[in-house]
Order: structure tokens, then sequence, then C-alpha cells
């Protein structure tokens, strides 16, 4: 019997064949795996790290709607010093850190005005301006409310191009602290909401009796968001309000950087950064002021930052503070005789 050669029955060859059908299947399926991997990757870190160079002004024009070299603050290169003179009179105690960062030292002259008088007797007509101010759900309806408004609306109006104006529900007022600045009708004031959680605020009662509120002191607001200034690492001076400590380690001994340094952390984002002052220079009396009355721990400042521009000698990702704008964080445009 002659022999038949070996062949291949259908069932085998179509075994075969299915196999490198899938075997192309899943090359092919991984390469668009990892080729969308790649795209999400690169758009991911684009988005945490946005761009590389502080002069990126397409990024400052969406986002803050403004261009390098231009600012969303009063432009003053210091604070008036009339902001930092002696108390004419003994702060009463107060329980907040912005409270304490405005209480001056004792002096003998008596001031006609210091603090809302008779506070909590005025906590419903307080609570009435929360409210509406709370409730309104249009820049405009908040800026009725809002302390030195002709200064803070378009600052309003830059921030709320990048953040929402979201309206709440006041159910009630907590504490009430009567601020002592000389010349000023202040106050600190807790809201209680129905539906956001408590927020601090200052606010400040006018000669013809009306309340208004500090916008700038309740939205900590900033040239940048902390989380930005970290990043783009501006070399012009940038307003930010943030919180100062006396850190617990300073750079060593050998750093030729002069002068006091500060632990500066923003209140509600993370990130702590190391800044610098010359304590001998008389525009930061009524910062070292500031720091002794609250004890060199979370004391609220309004101060104007920048990082160094090389060769200058410092700190490793530290901050030079080029000056002060304002006193915790209030802006005293000028003295009120009372």
């Amino acid at each position: 019997m002659s022999e038949q050669p070996f062949r291949k029955s259908p069932s085998q060859t179509k075994r075969r064949e299915a196999f490198w059908r899938g075997v192309a299947l899943f090359v092919g399926c991984t390469a668009v795996t990892l080729l969308i991997a790649s795209l999400v990757f690169v758009v991911s870190q684009r988005l945490v790290h946005g761009p590389e160079k502080f002069s990126d002004e397409e990024y400052l024009k969406s986002r803050y709607g403004l261009t390098e070299g231009e600012g969303g603050w009063s432009q003053q290169a210091q604070s008036a010093p009339a902001l930092f003179g002696p108390a004419p009179v003994a702060p009463e105690p107060v329980q907040s850190p912005v409270a304490a960062a405005v209480v001056q030292s004792p002096a003998p002259v008596v001031p006609q005005v210091s603090g809302i008088a008779d506070i909590e007797q005025k906590r419903a007509k307080i609570g009435e301006v929360l409210r509406e101010y709370f409730a309104a759900t249009t820049l405009e309806a908040r800026l009725v409310h809002v302390r030195d408004a002709a200064r803070v609306e378009p600052l309003m109006k830059l921030h709320h191009q990048r953040e929402p104006l979201v309206s709440c529900r006041l159910r009630d007022l907590g504490w009430l602290v009567r601020v002592n600045e000389p010349g000023y009708r202040f106050g600190y004031v807790q809201a209680l909401f129905e539906d956001a959680t408590p927020a601090s605020l200052v606010v400040e009662e006018l000669e013809d009796g009306r309340v208004v509120i500090d916008w700038e002191c309740l939205v900590r607001y900033g040239e940048l968001a902390w989380s930005d200034f970290q990043r783009m690492k501006p070399v012009r001076p940038t307003l930010m309000r943030l919180i100062a400590s006396r850190p617990q380690a300073s750079p060593s001994a050998s750093d030729s950087t002069p002068g006091e340094w500060l632990e500066l952390r923003h209140p509600a984002e993370a990130g702590t950064i190391l800044g610098w002052f010359d304590r001998q220079d008389p525009q930061f009396a009524g910062l070292l002021e500031q720091l002794q009355t609250g004890n060199w721990k979370d004391v609220p400042v309004t101060l104007l930052l920048c990082f160094p521009e090389p060769p200058a000698a410092t700190h490793a990702g530290s901050v030079q503070i080029a000056g002060v704008e304002g006193k915790g964080w209030l802006i005293l445009p000028d003295k009120h005789d009372g």
C-alpha cells in the first residue's frame, strides 16, 4: 500500500488561523491602548503642571484675565506708614488670628472710633446684611454689601471669571468679635449656613450706620492661586494673602541670605514656602509688630512676594518678601477720623 502524504485536517487549519487572528487582534489592541495611555499621560501632565514659565501669557490671560506686567491689586509698593503707628488705646482681648493681627499697642491718646461699638446688640443688622449678600446670585447684587466697592469691583470680576459665584442660605451668626483698629469700626463675625460650612469674615460699620463686608478677607484674595504661585515662581512682586509663622528650622547659618525668615502657607491650599525680609528696613516695621502681636504663630498677612532671579544667593525654593500691602488681611487705604 503506498503511503499518503500528511495533510492537516480542516479543523486544525481553522484553529491555527483563529489563533493568529487572535494574536494580531491582541497586538493591535495593545498598541492602541499604549497610544491612548501616552496621550492621557501627556494631557494629565499638562493639566497638573501647567505652563513651564510664568511668562505664559495665554494661560495668565485665560485664568486671571491679565497678561504679564499687569496686576489685580492696588499696585502700591508698600503700605501707608499710618497703618502701623502705635494705637492710642489698649486693645481688648480678641479670639481670632485676623482680629489679633490688627490690634495695636497702647498709647496715651484715646481715639473716637475703634471697632464696632456694642457689636452684640447689632447682631440682627449684621445678620441681615450677610443673609442678603450670600443669597445674591449676581456680582452686582453682592457689590451693594461690599466694603470699598469701587476698588474691589474689578478684583471680584477677575476672581469670578475663574471661581463660580455660589449662593448660600444663612442660618445664623456664631461669635461676633470687636476688632480694635483705631479709626475704623471693624468686627470679626462667624456666619453659619444651612447648606455650607461656616465662614469667618470681617465687617465694617460705616459712619452712616450701614454694615459692609470685606470681600478680600472673605475669599483670601491673592493675585494668583497659591498652587499657581508655587509652580510658576513669578519674579515680580505678587500680592498674596497668607498665614505666617516663625519656622521651626531656619536656614543654616552659612546661608548668605540676610534678614528674618517666615514660613508661609495658604489658609485653604497645600504647600509651604520660606520667605525672608530685611527686618532693618523701615517698611517692615508694621509687619514685625503684627508678628510680635501674634507671637509669630499663624499670623494673617498680605504680602508682596517674588522669587529672586539668579545669581541672587538664596535658600533653595525661598521667596523674597518685597513689601507689605495692608494689615492682617485688611487693606486700610486711609485713616478715618471717626
